[in-house]
C-alpha cells in the first residue's frame, strides 16, 4: 500500500490499530519484501518531542518502549509520533517540511524487530486510528486565537482564524494572546520592549498583567483595536519596520483581529 511517510513511498503494516495497540507497525516494502526505510514527516509541523539515545529494551516502561521517537504537531492541531527509529535527524522546536527526513527505521525502545511505530493523534493529544492517513492528509480544522482580559482578569473564548470575529472586549487592555499554529509576539507597554516570540497556543505572548500596545504574527494578516479608539491598518508582515507590527506604542490594545 502507498505510504508517505516511508521515502519508498509503499509500505506494509505488520501490527493494526486496536484498542491495545493505538497505533499501527509499519515496514518499508521492497516488491514483496519487507524493508527497513527512511521515516519521512507526514505533514509540515513543529517538533514539540523527541527522545534520543535508546537501545533495543524489549522490558522497557513508560517512553523508553518508544526507543528514540519524533512528535510533531500539524498546523491543524494534530500531532504524529514516530517511534523505534535507528536515529534522529531533527531538532526539539524545529520547524519541518512534509515530506523531510525524520531519521531511520530501526528497533530502539521495546521491539520485536525493525519497523515504525506510527501514531496520530487529534488536537486534544488523544490517539486515534492512523491507518486512513498513510497516504492521505490529516482533516482540516480551523486555527483559533484567543486573548487574556485584564479586566476580567481571564482568557476569553477562542476564536477562529479567517471569522469575522474578533477577541476582546472594547476597553479592556489585552495583557496576553494565544494563538494556535502561528509564531507571534507582543509588545509590553509597562516594560516598552518586545516579548520573546513563541509559537503556539500552548504559550501566550504577553506579561501578565502588563497591558500590549503591540502584536507581531509570522505569515498572518491581522489588526487590533485601541482602547478608546479604534481598528487600526490590517498588517501583513511581523519585523522591525514601522509596518512590521500591529498597534502604537503607548496605546493599549484590547481586541484582536486574524483574517
Amino acid at each position: 500500500m502507498k505510504c508517505r511517510v516511508l521515502k519508498g513511498g509503499q509500505c506494509a503494516i505488520t501490527v493494526g490499530y486496536s484498542t491495545t495497540h493505538r497505533a499501527v507497525d509499519i515496514v518499508g516494502l521492497n516488491g514483496t519484501k519487507h524493508v527497513a526505510d527512511y521515516v519521512l514527516a507526514h505533514t509540515e509541523g513543529i517538533v514539540v518531542w523527541i527522545q534520543t539515545g535508546q537501545k533495543n529494551n524489549t522490558k522497557a516502561k513508560g517512553n523508553a518502549t518508544y526507543g528514540n521517537c519524533v512528535k510533531l504537531k500539524h498546523p491543524n492541531g494534530y500531532y504524529t509520533l514516530y517511534a523505534h527509529l535507528k536515529n534522529v535527524n531533527v531538532k526539539l522546536n524545529q520547524k519541518v517540511s512534509k515530506g523531510q527526513t525524520l531519521g531511520y527505521m530501526g528497533d530502539t525502545g521495546k521491539a520485536y524487530g525493525i519497523h515504525l511505530h506510527l501514531e496520530v493523534r487529534n488536537e486534544k493529544d488523544v490517539k486515534i486510528n492512523p491507518t486512513n492517513y498513510l497516504d492521505a492528509d490529516l482533516p482540516a480544522t480551523k486555527d483559533m486565537y484567543q486573548i487574556y482580559d485584564n479586566v476580567k482578569n481571564k482568557w476569553l473564548p477562542k476564536v477562529a482564524v479567517g471569522s469575522n470575529d474578533y477577541a476582546g472586549n472594547f476597553g479592556h487592555g489585552v495583557s496576553g494572546v494565544k494563538v494556535s499554529n502561528y509564531t507571534y509576539q507582543a509588545h509590553d507597554k509597562i516594560k516598552n520592549k518586545w516579548l520573546p516570540w513563541v509559537y503556539g497556543d500552548s504559550d501566550y505572548a504577553g506579561n501578565l498583567p502588563n497591558d500590549i500596545d503591540g502584536l507581531r504574527i509570522k505569515n498572518a494578516i491581522y489588526r487590533v483595536h485601541l482602547k478608546g479608539g479604534g481598528w487600526l491598518d490590517w498588517v501583513d508582515k511581523a519585523d522591525s519596520t514601522a509596518q512590521g507590527y500591529a498597534g502604537i506604542y503607548g496605546k493599549t490594545i484590547d481586541a484582536v483581529q486574524i483574517k
